[in-house]
């Protein structure tokens, strides 16, 4: 079956938005152009996946049951779950993910009524538990640098695009941290290192300016910042800060799209926060940061 462009495009951002990586979009995609009883080869052929990659992404097709191996055949094959059923899945999953999310939501509102009621005119009583953000330049400009500046011990931040949001507030503060002694532990995405690697133009390369300036410092204090790769970040973005603080930002059930930012020091919320992030760090891969000064950042 060969998929017209639209179809394509479609089919691409339905697994998207089901929660598939980049890497496991195109992987899945060739079963409907090339058909069943697919081996890594045909598929890394056909998705442009290097062939020690193909594995980790047809295992995680697996687990989101869209795709079965033959271990009988050699090479191993792979065969098309019947989407009717592996999607619709994955679609229910995704809807019980939002309702959980606008649950989530609604029941911080009522909270944020309820101490606005209690407290009508002091602000500073709602503070310490939440603190909302709705524009998206204040976040990753002011918040987030300020979060940085603010942290004594440990900086985490996991995110799917981390690298497009880096600006020189977050550059300048981050350094400033290093020097201090903070330690960072940052997890993101293979696939914005190929986008970095890949575009070309002006803002790109404003981005490799500011990421060299980083390499500048973590070359001097290389036992503080360690990265990782994953295509496992199902998650919102977030930063942990000492553990006593989380920042997370909240989709739109409507579109996707990030919306709010929420602050809180709340135990419950940051432990939960730091559960998720264990789990992720430990699925995920190092990077040497001392191969982007030569453009060839690549997984070790």
């Amino acid at each position: 079956m060969v998929l017209n462009s639209i179809t394509r495009d479609n089919l691409y951002l339905l697994t998207k938005k089901l929660g598939l990586s980049a890497f496991e979009s195109e992987a899945y995609m060739c079963f409907f152009e090339m058909g069943n009883g697919l081996s890594a080869k045909d598929i890394s052929k056909c998705a442009g996946i290097p062939l020690t990659r193909v594995y980790d992404v047809m295992k995680s097709l697996e687990e989101k049951c869209l795709v079965r191996q033959n271990k009988l055949s050699k090479p191993v094959k792979y065969y098309l779950n019947d989407p009717a059923y592996s999607l619709m899945f994955l679609l229910n999953k995704k809807k019980m993910q939002i309702n959980e999310e606008i649950a989530m939501l609604e029941s911080w509102v009522e909270d944020m009524k309820r101490l606005s009621i209690n407290n009508v005119d002091s602000a500073a009583n709602i503070y310490p538990e939440w603190t909302l953000y709705d524009s998206e330049q204040d976040v990753y400009e002011s918040l987030i640098p300020a979060l940085i500046r603010d942290a004594s011990r440990e900086v985490i931040i996991v995110g799917r695009n981390v690298i497009n949001t880096i600006n020189e507030r977050f550059v300048e503060e981050t350094i400033k941290g290093i020097e201090r002694g903070i330690t960072f532990k940052i997890i993101i995405t293979v696939d914005s290192l190929d986008s970095l690697l890949t575009y070309s133009g002006e803002e790109v390369i404003e981005k490799k300016a500011m990421l060299i300036k980083l390499l500048q410092t973590y070359n001097m204090y290389s036992d503080l910042v360690y990265v990782r790769a994953s295509d496992l970040i199902n998650v919102v973005p977030f930063g942990i800060f000492d553990v006593e603080k989380v920042g997370f930002s909240v989709q739109s059930p409507k579109n996707g799209k990030y919306i709010v930012t929420l602050v809180t020091d709340k135990k419950a919320i940051v432990s939960e926060f730091y559960e998720i992030f264990e789990d992720l760090w430990s699925k995920s891969l190092d990077i040497d940061l001392n191969r982007f000064a030569d453009s060839d950042m690549r997984i070790a």
